[in-house]
């Protein structure tokens, strides 16, 4: 059972510790941060260093979806968050700009597309290198021949049954090779 140590004389500020181990807060260690977390809080020290703008602005509004989603109600507060989970955000970002430039671009707002590309650049050079359409079709194969999938009504059994890395293949594009496959 946990007891409580009060800190500095301090009679409000409580800090539980195992009396059976007599760990001290000191000597309790911290989870392991992700390196792609690690590399990204770094990356925002060189651009502050290098006064880089532009990438300043992108690893901080990342790290700013990052702790968002880490603290969010249906996050797992036991976890922290993984590499995949970071890749995953990154994701979302990247779908996000894409949609802004397709959107700029429609407007004729050439400006904001070409800045909008530029942090799209800066947010892909965070992800892992993309598995070409080749190498998801024969892995979507494969999964297909194994389920024995043979028409569109069998996607749902065959998405459920790939296990691609989400941070090398998105699932959209994912699904558009089995659709095509399945077809």
């Amino acid at each position: 059972m946990p007891t409580i140590k009060i800190l500095g004389g301090n009679k409000h500020h409580f800090e539980p510790f195992s009396a059976a181990t007599n760990d001290s807060p000191e000597s309790q260690t911290t989870p392991s941060i992700p390196s792609l977390l690690a590399q990204l809080k770094n990356d925002v020290k060189d651009a502050m260093r290098s006064k880089n703008q532009g990438k300043l602005n992108v690893v901080k509004g990342l790290l700013s979806d990052i702790t968002y989603a880490s603290k969010a109600p249906d996050a797992n507060k036991k976890q922290p968050l993984t590499d995949l989970d970071i890749f995953l955000i990154i994701q979302r970002a990247i779908s996000r700009r894409q949609d802004s430039i397709n959107q700029f671009s429609a407007a004729g707002r050439v400006d904001l597309a070409s800045a909008e590309k530029i942090e799209l650049n800066i947010l892909q050079s965070y992800l892992p290198d993309q598995l070409s359409d080749p190498e998801i079709r024969e892995e979507v194969k494969k999964v297909i021949d194994a389920t024995g999938a043979a028409s569109c009504k069998d996607l749902g059994r065959v998405m459920k049954a790939i296990k691609l890395d989400s941070g090398r293949a998105t699932k959209k594009r994912i699904s558009e090779i089995a659709k095509e496959l399945l077809s």
